[in-house]
């Protein structure tokens, strides 16, 4: 009798701390990452050769991982899973795994975890999970022009010389260069076409010549022009004006078609020095880098891992888990098969179902008030003997 007494508190303070499971799962059914989590009960024993047991305990905490709802940020740096997968967290020389995307770059230029301040980890050239740091990656070197292509007519028919103006390319040091270019027909060479190369200052840089064969293609051998352009410390790069080739009408051509000029040019390449000023993510988790002097890079792939088996995962804190069994790891990247894409500005939020916890809470309050009725009909039992032992 006196362990009924025992018995139903153990009860009433198990299902007490299921429903604090419960109400901290209702609690982060906003929280990004979160997972929610069932308790698990675990029935106690007299000992051997007891025929009745003695009560009931929470054994422990077992984890939802299916896929929450995603929600739109509009942050670059925002980021949700859409599918298998965990985010790689590096802090000294423990790795954590996270659904959570709340992630923001610190004063070194390293991407962190907001509410840890782990380092969420990429792919390095090895293959292996290292730590994405843009401190090395915020200017963008000059890089100079070094090809120039054309396509159009120039008629054979027109009387006068062609022009295109405001070019613009880079020397070797990224300094700016606008170029002119005047085609004149040769008075002397059938065909031929004379190319004068000047800067926005009148000066001439370069004089060349280009052939066309009777199709009014370019011949192989005049089919384009290179000179090189020096920067104010005395370097210089090669600059190629490319006219096309013998037998390809889709770039330059010399027919009689028309009195007018339809020549253009098209900068190929080459760019001042510029500075980071935007990263983004693409499904496949690569960083996009974006520079003010026009430039995107693709910097290195967010390293994702898989859990085989998920019970393997300890919660830490928040939204974070460790792994109690490194084996049960599987490293890849966003697209693989086994893994989802990235959503880029967006996050995933918990994945509590409201209705579920609210079922749960009834049969909590029912076993709750089950134990206590369990205590208080041994009380009432209690006092029949007490008062059949004073000869009532």
């Amino acid at each position: 009798m006196f362990q009924s007494f025992y018995t139903g508190l153990s009860g009433m303070l198990s299902f007490s701390k299921s429903l604090d499971t419960v109400s901290n799962n209702i609690a982060n059914m906003n929280t990004p990452g979160f997972r929610g989590a069932d308790s698990f009960y675990q029935s106690l024993s007299q000992g051997s050769g007891e025929q009745t047991g003695a009560g009931v305990q929470i054994s422990g905490l077992g984890f939802r991982f299916s896929n929450g709802e995603m929600r739109q940020t509009g942050n670059n740096t925002d980021l949700a899973i859409n599918g298998a997968g965990f985010f790689t967290l590096l802090k000294g020389d423990q790795t954590y795994f996270s659904r959570a995307g709340q992630f923001s770059f610190d004063d070194k230029g390293i991407l962190i975890e907001r509410s840890s301040g782990a380092a969420v980890a990429v792919l390095n050239d090895g293959g292996q999970p290292g730590v994405l740091d843009l401190s090395g990656l915020k200017q963008n070197p000059a890089t100079p022009t070094t090809k120039l292509t054309f396509n159009g007519n120039l008629s054979k028919a027109a009387t006068s010389a062609h022009e295109i103006k405001g070019l613009i390319v880079y020397n070797k040091i990224g300094e700016e260069v606008k170029l002119d270019l005047k085609l004149e027909k040769d008075a002397v060479v059938p065909d031929a076409w004379k190319v004068t190369v000047t800067n926005s200052s009148g000066v001439t840089l370069h004089q060349g010549e280009i052939r066309f064969g009777p199709d009014g293609t370019p011949m192989n051998l005049y089919s384009s022009i290179q000179f090189n352009l020096t920067d104010s410390y005395g370097g210089e790069s090669a600059l190629s004006l490319n006219f096309g080739s013998a037998g390809d009408f889709s770039k330059t051509t010399s027919l009689a078609a028309g009195t007018t000029h339809s020549l253009k040019a098209k900068v190929e390449d080459g760019a001042a020095a510029g500075t980071l000023v935007d990263v983004t993510f693409d499904e496949l988790g690569t960083v996009k880098l974006q520079y003010s002097n026009g430039v995107s890079k693709n910097g290195p792939v967010l390293a994702l891992m898989e859990i085989a088996n998920k019970s393997s995962l300890q919660h830490v804190d928040g939204s974070i888990f460790t792994l109690s069994n490194k084996s049960d790891a599987q490293l890849g990247k966003a697209g693989q098969p086994g893994f989802g894409k990235i959503s880029a500005k967006s996050l995933e939020l918990s994945n509590v179902d409201l209705s579920r916890e609210f079922a749960d809470m009834i049969v909590i309050q029912r076993g709750y008030q089950a134990s206590s009725k369990i205590m208080n009909v041994a009380n009432q039992l209690l006092d029949q003997l007490f008062e059949n032992t004073r000869g009532r």
